[in-house]
């Protein structure tokens, strides 16, 4: 060594894969330590802080619970719920670990992929670099092996510092994307590696080893073969179970197969005797999950296969495909510059083909195809990644249509075939330059990450969130209701007011804004334009029961207590678990002096919401109007827990330790009353008589 210490390059590092999975995961943490405080937002409040079901793990205990929608994604939910209630940062921190596994399986599957296109490079790819010698495309850093390794590095940090990723990390409710994709990532994984073992005594020369060494080998590769197998169909199953996005896995294996293993027709024509079959019953098999899920029962088989594959009516089949035209350009641009970022577009759906520059959006569609046919054998790294791409969007992007034309997070498991694509292609130009390749790739790594550290910085105020897209969509209803939201719920009444009337300017039939903005009036004392506008909101969705149950507290307030109780019944036929609704109707039943009636659609509510202080409070009225004060007592002691600051608990606990002979504790409780409340007039009034009783008894020791 002549003195000299040998240090390793910086490649040799860079492909150990220890080394890759800890830069991945501080990648991950760096640009996502600013997204743990995020609130719920968007339809979080309704997937997750509305949503009874996942309050209760027993709903998960049998089968039945896992016929519902993306059940095991709501299973995440509700064990979050479980560990730490409606506290945002367990949530955003499961979110968090999950984009890390993800980063790491999509280094370890871009590896998997490199690794299997270097075996047997095309001979059109090799050129002569400076040194007169045929290079491959991933044979740049001296050994393919540590070149594998490096790209697969780099396109596992696209994969997970894009912005565009934000949106299914920082954005709760979108587990639903990234829990998916872990499960998709891992299955793909497992089927390469059961391929692998299969195809390995075909490519590789046999040892002739002594017989007794050898005797069991067939024997282990079989159950290593039939394991990966397994774990492949069963993480499959799983992957689909978070999202139905995962029913492309088939499409993909498919791609894999080809790119990966066999290109050869002969092997296509004996694959495709068992291929077909196969794939008619995984559709028969999915398309009956789903339907189980919507309670279907295939009675009229076209029609509910019809139902399945959209999510809605309002946009026929034709004219979402030929807005998904406009709306690939549109992530083309993201992806390469993403600028601009969106919660939500909006996008208005197409009426035709020749609508808009449908044409040249399509035009550039076919080219992107033309691409990925045309680098097959020159560039098959491309290819892939373009045709993972499209495969992997066109659930969501083709003729299935869905309520909203764009999401970024639909890009989220597309987005690996990006990369890909991105990094093999950069490789591939900057053949003889692999230096070049590695500084711009990372420089593009970095300016991405800075990217996504600010996109999150907007997740974590509402009000910020909502008026970004109401500056980028200023024709977005939806977009001014929900900041309309922000606004009331900040008791900024007068804005709030100002964006609800504009979201009713662009849509007059928009029944929740109707509700919300009489809210707001109701809350402003002007109790003529909230009927107007609460009444126009159940005319337009008679069957919305959060609606029917607002509509019942305005008629509660203005003392209609009959007709409110009317409006409760139906909120809660609607939704049986609605426990808001229950604890309504409880109040007006027991207004009516129904009692018993109000004890049970309390007793409902507070099964349904345990830890609501005031549901709790209003059961023990109930039972203290019954003359069962120690079943009052013990509801008033709960909500107090919950709440220590309810100084109506703490007063109606106080006449319940009157009513059970404790003067002295009665007193405390209506002192703490009185603190929190200093104008509270009953409290003051039961302290007094708590005074006056412990005066008549004598001192307690």
């Amino acid at each position: 060594m002549n003195g000299f210490v040998k240090f390793k390059s910086p490649g040799n590092v860079l492909a150990n894969p220890w080394v890759a999975m800890i830069l991945i995961a501080m990648t991950v943490f760096v640009i996502y330590s600013n997204a743990y405080n995020g609130p719920f937002v968007f339809d979080g409040k309704l997937q997750i802080e509305d949503k009874m079901k996942i309050r209760d793990l027993n709903n998960y205990s049998s089968l039945k619970g896992f016929f519902s929608h993306r059940p095991l994604t709501a299973f995440s939910f509700a064990l979050n719920y479980r560990m730490g209630g409606l506290e945002p940062f367990g949530y955003h921190l499961v979110n968090i670990l999950i984009h890390t596994v993800n980063g790491m399986l999509a280094y370890l599957l871009a590896l998997c992929v490199f690794g299997r296109l270097s075996s047997s490079p095309p001979q059109s790819t090799a050129v002569k670099c400076d040194e007169q010698k045929s290079v491959s495309p991933t044979e740049r850093l001296g050994t393919s092996s540590t070149s594998n390794h490096i790209m697969a590095l780099l396109a596992a940090l696209i994969f997970v510092a894009h912005p565009i990723q934000t949106q299914s990390v920082t954005y709760i409710v979108q587990r639903y994307t990234s829990m998916s994709a872990l499960f998709y990532l891992a299955s793909v994984l497992f089927y390469i590696q059961a391929r692998k073992l299969q195809v390995a005594p075909k490519s590789q020369p046999q040892k002739i080893n002594p017989p007794q060494l050898n005797e069991n080998k067939p024997a282990t590769v079989f159950f290593r073969v039939f394991v990966c197998f397994f774990f492949f169909v069963f993480l499959g199953v799983l992957a689909i179970l978070c999202k139905e996005n995962a029913a492309t896995l088939f499409g993909v294996i498919l791609l894999v197969e080809y790119f990966l293993f066999d290109r050869t027709w002969v092997g296509w024509r004996k694959k495709l005797i068992w291929l077909l079959p196969i794939t008619c019953l995984l559709a028969v098999a999915i398309l009956y999950y789903f339907a189980s899920t919507r309670g279907l029962r295939f009675g009229n088989l076209l029609e509910d296969v019809s139902i399945l594959t959209r999510e809605t009516r309002s946009v026929d089949r034709f004219s979402y495909l030929c807005t998904q035209f406009s709306v690939f350009v549109l992530y083309a641009q993201l992806l390469f510059f993403p600028v601009g970022q969106n919660i939500d577009y909006m996008l208005p759906f197409k009426t035709g083909f020749f609508d808009g520059f449908t044409p040249i959006a399509f035009l550039f569609v076919l080219f992107v195809f033309g691409l990925a046919f045309w680098n097959i054998r020159k560039r098959p790294g491309v290819s892939f990644g373009i045709f993972w791409f499209f495969i992997t969007l066109s659930i969501e992007s083709t003729i299935f249509p869905i309520s909203d034309a764009i999401f970024e997070h639909r890009l989220y498991l597309p987005m690996f075939g990006f990369a890909v694509a991105l990094v093999y292609g950069m490789f591939d130009l900057f053949r003889c330059r692999t230096a070049w390749a590695i500084t711009i790739l990372t420089a593009a790594i970095l300016a991405l990450s800075i990217g996504a550290y600010l996109r999150n910085r907007v997740w974590l105020d509402p009000l910020v969130l909502w008026s970004d897209v109401v500056s980028k969509s200023p024709h977005n209803h939806r977009a001014h209701y929900n900041l309309g939201n922000v606004m009331q719920h900040r008791r900024q009444l007068d804005e709030a007011q100002t964006h609800y009337e504009k979201a009713l300017q662009l849509k007059s039939d928009f029944a929740v804004a109707h509700d919300n903005l009489g809210l707001v009036f109701m809350s402003k004392g002007r109790f003529s334009d909230a009927l107007d506008h609460s009444g126009t909101a159940v005319r337009l969705k008679p069957g919305n029961a959060t609606i029917q149950n607002n509509f019942g507290q305005l008629l509660l307030k203005q003392g209609n207590i009959k007709e409110a109780a009317r409006h409760f019944s139906r909120a809660v036929r609607i939704k049986p678990d609605y426990a808001k609704a229950q604890n309504n109707l409880g109040i007006a039943l027991a207004q009516q002096q129904k009692l018993e009636e109000a004890k049970r659609h309390l007793s409902t509510a507070v099964r349904l919401d345990p830890n609501n202080s005031e549901i709790q409070n209003n059961l023990g009225q109930v039972f203290m109007l019954q003359g069962n004060y120690g079943k009052a007592a013990r509801h008033f002691e709960v909500a107090i827990q919950l709440n220590p600051d309810f100084a109506q608990a703490q007063t109606n606990l106080g006449f319940m330790r009157l009513k059970q002979k404790m003067p002295d504790e009665a007193v405390q409780h209506f002192l703490k009353a009185l603190k929190i409340n200093p104008g509270n007039n009953r409290a003051r009034q039961g302290l007094k008589q708590a005074t006056e009783t412990m005066g008549g008894w004598g001192p307690r020791k």
